[in-house]
């Protein structure tokens, strides 16, 4: 079956995309041959975001969120691809898991990738893990251990994951907050009059932060591994990147969030507890400083870490809330509205910065563009319609959202996975 796209808007020009079965076959201006046609009434066409940061939950956490609400909610955000992280319960920290989770991940209306686990003691078992798995997409290292995450901190172990991520050619993905500095912060903000989410980010500070980033980037320094430093979220973090990105010769990639761009502690007397994430959200200093960063391109990706949690968890104690908020749904939304209100990001630069890149980084086979003989993963954008978050009406299980009662402008309007415009269904991406 074919299926032609008309009318569609593509880098500014009226364009036809005829797909057939998965990929895209022509593009053009003509009307090609085909069986369906769903004209899209000159609405703007993206490649689907990729989004190389989420926890889909299930199993044991299905409460919270299973892979058929959250391939519901990428479809309502424009998400054609999620990457999973291990934090699961059961974690995929071994051969087992992994295929537990891929499991439940074919219900899945959007592509997926899944991460591997590394922890103190599963270094043996990473290794058989990965001669039988090939297709892992990388692994997941922890510096800090807030829900069920497990710290690897020590040099020589750090060391080790390293050698062997690149050994298997695995991007290695770090979590930069250095734990023991945490720690003993905790025990200076402990007690009734601590009990905030504005005492946050004087918890996890920008300091253990950076202590932790600048040991891994001297660890990858010697062995020349890919390394990912996930939610860069402060200015301090930043100038340790970009002097360290001026001589690096290794693939060194970093990401930052919708959350940590927009919203900063001025908001948490708004959004309490729902905006309890970590990193935390921090100054309106830190957001310029991303922002900066992004157009100075040391920073290569924007994800969504769509961290989802029941609403009644996140209405307690601050030290027993945890931390995260959902995201797949309002990643895209969020951007393309800074695209048409603020000019700080230009539809290429989101097109770059959740598709291109991360197709690239992650080194997935033909997906990421809008490109003949590319998988159809396409996100469509209605650029003139005005709406307000609501997580009301969420796919997500979890209603809640920082962002809550925002104007965007800019919806998805349909989102296509694999050529597929009906009965979604979603695989495990392949890499090159």
């Amino acid at each position: 079956m074919s299926v032609l796209l008309s009318n569609c808007i593509l880098s500014g020009k009226l364009t036809n995309i005829l797909i057939e079965g998965e990929f895209i076959a022509r593009i053009g201006q003509e009307r090609f041959e085909h069986t369906r046609e769903i004209d899209l009434g000159k609405k703007i066409v993206i490649p689907g975001m990729i989004d190389l940061h989420t926890h889909i939950r299930d199993m044991k956490q299905a409460y919270k969120e299973d892979w058929v609400s959250a391939g519901r909610a990428a479809l309502a955000g424009g998400v054609t691809t999620v990457f999973d992280m291990p934090d699961t319960i059961p974690p995929t920290t071994d051969a087992n898991n992994y295929q537990v989770k891929k499991g439940f991940a074919r219900k899945s209306a959007v592509n997926f990738g899944i991460y591997a686990g590394a922890t103190p003691d599963n270094f043996s078992e990473m290794k058989m893990f990965l001669d039988e798995e090939a297709n892992i997409a990388g692994i997941k290292i922890y510096l800090e251990s807030s829900n069920t995450h497990k710290v690897v901190s020590d040099d020589e172990m750090l060391k080790r994951f390293f050698i062997l991520a690149k050994q298997y050619n695995k991007p290695v993905l770090v979590h930069c907050e250095y734990q023991e500095e945490i720690n003993e912060l905790e025990k200076i903000f402990r007690g009734p009059q601590y009990d905030s989410v504005k005492y946050h980010n004087r918890i996890h500070t920008t300091a253990a932060a950076v202590k932790a980033l600048k040991q891994v980037l001297a660890i990858a320094d010697k062995v020349k591994n890919t390394l990912i430093i996930s939610q860069v979220s402060s200015a301090d973090e930043v100038d340790v990147l970009r002097a360290f990105k001026q001589n690096c010769d290794f693939p060194l990639y970093c990401e930052a969030t919708p959350h940590h761009l927009l919203l900063n502690e001025s908001d948490l007397p708004f959004c309490g507890h729902f905006g309890k994430v970590n990193p935390p959200l921090r100054t309106k200093t830190d957001n310029d400083a991303l922002w900066k960063a992004l157009q100075d391109g040391i920073i290569d990706v924007i994800a969504s870490n769509h961290a989802p949690h029941n609403v009644d968890e996140k209405d307690s104690s601050y030290y027993q809330v945890p931390s995260g908020f959902p995201g797949l749904e309002t990643t895209l939304p969020l951007l393309f509205n800074e695209s048409v209100t603020s000019q700080r990001l230009s539809l290429d630069d989101i097109i770059r910065l959740t598709a291109n890149n991360p197709a690239a980084i992650m080194n997935l086979y033909k997906r990421g563009k809008i490109q003949e003989g590319y998988y159809a993963d396409i996100a469509v954008i209605d650029p003139g319609r005005k709406w307000h978050i609501n997580p009301a009406f969420f796919e997500s299980k979890a209603k809640y959202s920082p962002f809550e009662g925002m104007e965007l402008k800019g919806k998805v309007s349909f989102t296509m996975v694999n050529g597929m415009s009906e009965n979604q269904r979603g695989k495990e991406v392949e890499f090159e």
